[in-house]
């Protein structure tokens, strides 16, 4: 075991630590490791965990530590003996090129940098052109001087090279462009090689095929050429079908190698072969390959351009005869002017004058000032062609100046040097197609907005309604929950009050749930939980709902409900209409009044009615009521909303029945009449089994309470501990993360709309405490719809109550989870 083998500042470091701690560092000139000082144990710390190449050169003998990203640079033969030793001795090849700075980094403190620095490196057992991008910096000892000095690398040799071939592959198209010969492009493209790449193409020889004879070479003396003519001439062939290197035997212009491609059209033939001196200080890969490739095919393209050249003289000579006869508007121009040198009838037709020997200008005096001249001339000017689906043109026809619509292409027309010297104008008349079309389009738009304005208006109803029965949540239940440890605390000489404010919360919470079941409906949320159910039942929950105010107002009540009546429903869904009709019936009534209930079968429905001797209806009144937000208003002192009738509606519907309120007018009364259908189904009604429980301790539980709301919290602990609980109350996540430290609870109550960090954050940073696995968690929220349930029992919480919450529920909620967590 050497002496860095238990050094904590060599552990880990990848495949460069695992050499650091093996080597002998007593045997190098830095000595044993338990010598090193701090600043050095620092730098090969910080350098072996880096994973930016980096590399230290430390004392009078520059000793040498590198790190892992640092290994592709060495590439085979260097490491791992390179670890710990002398830099002239390793870097023997470029520590002349790299000493000067390093010099002066240690006599000066001089940081350096370079950018895309050639530095050719011997690795992999060859010495190859490798470029970097790297600082030397000085490194400091404990006592303040310079001891080394630190180079922070990168490789960029693959992208100096990328750039270097692409700059000189368009260099060659360049040069290139206008030859009409195939002579012509590879004498121009030998220049152009020569000129832009000596480091890739150290020299070129271009063969035409047939004969077989030297065209062109580049970088070569004659002589040399002539030399390398006579030994490869019988064999290119071959080296192109070898596609590998062969070796010149000896070096040309810096070559040893060369490589061959043969220069072929397609289906055609083998017109040529080029012949490449490769630089043997780069390595022969897939992107050097590739390079000579792209050369091949540019001197193929070129050849197939020239064919193309000498076949536009015959097709130009079909061209006017063609022009003539097209099937749709055709113009040749030409100069920079644009003189018309030919239309045909359908474009004279079309525009309604003669053009033929006029300028544009001259044969459209309008449309100077317009896009159009300009749209020539660029095309004229770039050769680039130009096309549009539709254009508007005012144009003048029959001495009237109208608005007219065209699909029009501008294809520039080339000489056989390739320049362009004009342009065939197509066009076709599309005015009557585009007026049709924008007819249909702004009558879509203006659906469209009328859509999209009720769409808006009515997410901004439905998120300002989910958002206020959230905000009105949070004020009822410090207010619930005051009442509730009133109550437990037997507190004495306010009843009538509290009863007041009792029924006042209630009612209060009533309008939340109904402005929560509107946001439900309107967003198609609501969900029944649908079984066979008895219209008894339904009649006698809902009378149970409704029996405060009936009581109150002294109504005298009639039932008459059979109890083989079923249909398909959720019960409390149903319950809830019939309370709501129920609540009409006895608000809209003066007190001593009649209601009705009475159910019967009719053919394979059921009919249910409420019937009672109020105040009545408008004539008119009926048919608004369903609306949401719509109530009677001649008795203004019984308040409400206007949601309760809507939401029957919406309820009724879900059911896939109807419902119907009628009077004969004012002071007749009123009667609202449902139509449900009748269950067909054999199965009885589902009754819930009641869930196996374990009866929990009789001693009190220990809990957790969070909550911003410090009024809420505090009468919520309160009336916890007044049942016999054990409870501890944080403000905000911070407090509470802090108090879980020293506070292990049975169950934490977590407010989900806390400040800052969220109940469903600190959820997780409390599971994750040690010792807190088993508590249980229950969310505390004003938003109480099936996504939002699921979204907290998906984070892990057991519970989800809403707020305001009564107390009763937490103290069954807390008994119920500690029970199940024992």
């Amino acid at each position: 075991m050497t002496d860095a083998s238990d050094s904590p500042f060599l552990r880990d470091g990848g495949e460069c630590g695992a050499v650091a701690r093996a080597t002998d560092w007593a045997s190098t000139p830095v000595g044993p490791v338990e010598g090193w000082p701090v600043s050095l144990r620092s730098l090969v710390a910080a350098i072996l965990h880096s994973r930016h190449p980096m590399f230290l050169f430390w004392g009078p003998d520059h000793v040498q530590f590198y790190n892992d990203a640092y290994l592709p640079s060495f590439g085979v033969g260097k490491h791992p003996a390179a670890m710990g030793q002398r830099g002239a001795d390793c870097l023997k090849e470029i520590w002349p090129l790299i000493w000067p700075q390093i010099d002066g980094a240690l006599r000066e403190g001089v940081a350096s940098w370079n950018e895309d620095q050639l530095i050719p490196t011997t690795r992999n057992g060859r010495l190859d052109d490798v470029y970097w991008t790297y600082g030397y910096s000085p490194a400091y000892g404990d006592d303040g001087s310079i001891c080394g000095v630190l180079v922070v690398c990168t490789e960029t040799t693959d992208a100096v090279v990328s750039r270097r071939r692409l700059r000189s592959l368009r260099r060659l198209a360049d040069a290139t462009t206008l030859a009409t010969e195939l002579p012509a492009v590879v004498h121009t493209a030998a220049e152009g090689l020569a000129d832009s790449n000596p480091d890739d193409v150290r020299f070129a020889l271009f063969y035409a095929a047939d004969p077989l004879a030297l065209v062109r070479a580049s970088g070569l003396s004659p002589e040399a050429a002539a030399v390398l003519d006579e030994r490869f001439r019988g064999r290119l062939s071959e080296l192109a079908d070898a596609a590998c290197p062969s070796p010149l035997g000896d070096t040309w212009n810096g070559a040893s190698d060369v490589f061959v491609q043969a220069i072929a059209g397609g289906d055609e033939p083998v017109i040529g072969y080029l012949l490449f001196g490769l630089n043997p200080r780069l390595p022969f890969d897939a992107a050097y390959r590739e390079y000579l490739g792209q050369i091949t095919e540019h001197v193929r393209l070129a050849k197939a351009r020239v064919r193309a050249f000498r076949m536009r003289a015959v097709v130009e000579r079909e061209r006017d005869h063609l022009l003539e006869q097209a099937p749709i508007a055709v113009a040749l121009l030409t100069g920079t002017e644009h003189e018309y040198q030919l239309a045909n009838d359908r474009y004279v037709e079309m525009v309604g004058r003669e053009v033929i020997g006029k300028t544009y200008a001259e044969a459209f005096p309008e449309l100077v000032g317009t896009p159009l001249p300009q749209i020539l001339d660029e095309v004229y000017a770039t050769g680039e062609p130009f096309a549009i689906d539709e254009i508007k043109v005012p144009l003048t026809r029959g001495g009237v100046l109208e608005d007219r619509f065209f699909m029009f292409n501008l294809e520039p027309v080339r000489d056989p040097a390739g320049k362009v010297y004009g342009m065939m104008a197509l066009a076709v008349d599309i005015t009557a197609q585009v007026t049709t079309r924008k007819a249909v389009e702004e009558g879509h738009l203006e659906r469209e907005r009328l859509v999209k304005d009720l769409e808006e208006a009515h997410r901004t109803k439905d998120t300002f309604l989910a958002m206020l029965g959230h905000e009105l949540r949070n004020p009822l239940s410090p207010i619930v929950t005051a009442l509730e440890l009133m109550r437990l605390r037997g507190v004495e000489g306010a009843d009538r009050e509290r009863a007041i404010i009792e029924r006042q919360v209630r009612h209060m919470v009533n309008l939340v749930d109904d402005l929560l079941d509107v946001s439900r409906i309107t967003r198609g949320v609501l969900e029944l939980d649908r079984s066979k159910v008895g219209i008894h039942q339904v009649v006698s929950r809902a009378i149970e709902q409704a029996s405060p105010l009936i009581d109150r107002r002294h109504h005298h009540l009639e039932v008459h409900v059979p109890e083989d009546l079923f249909v398909d429903g959720d019960l409390g869904r149903l319950a809830q209409v019939m309370s709501n009709l129920l609540t009409n019936a006895a608000k809209y009534t003066e007190p001593g009044g009649r209601i009705e209930v009475e159910a019967r079968r009719d053919e394979d429905a059921v009919i249910v009615t409420v019937k009672d001797d109020g105040i009545g209806l408008e004539p008119d009144a009926a048919s608004i009521l369903f609306e949401a937000f719509t109530r009677e208003m001649r008795d203004p002192a019984q308040g409400g909303l206007g949601l309760g009738l809507a939401i029957v509606k919406s309820l009724v519907d879900a059911h896939g029945g109807s419902v119907h309120l009628e009077s004969l007018g004012v002071g007749e009364g009123t009667t609202c009449t449902i139509r449900l259908p009748e269950s067909r189904g054999l199965l009885e009604a589902r009754r819930p089994t009641p869930p196996k429980t374990r009866t929990p301790s009789t001693e009190g539980s220990r809990v957790l309470l969070v909550d911003d709301n410090e009024d809420a919290a505090e009468l919520l602990a309160m009336s916890l501990r007044q049942l016999g609980h054990h409870v501890e109350v944080a403000f905000d996540a911070t407090a509470a993360m802090q108090l879980a430290k020293q506070y292990l609870p049975d169950v934490a109550l977590l407010d989900l709309g806390l400040p800052v960090i969220d109940g469903y954050e600190l959820l997780s940073h409390l599971q994750a405490e040690e010792g807190w696995s088993g508590v249980r968690f229950v969310a505390l929220t004003g938003y109480g719809q099936q996504s939002d349930r699921d979204r907290t029992e998906a984070a892990g919480f057991a519970a989800h109550l809403v707020k305001p919450i009564e107390i009763e529920t937490v103290h069954a909620q807390v008994l119920r989870l500690r029970a199940r967590g024992e």
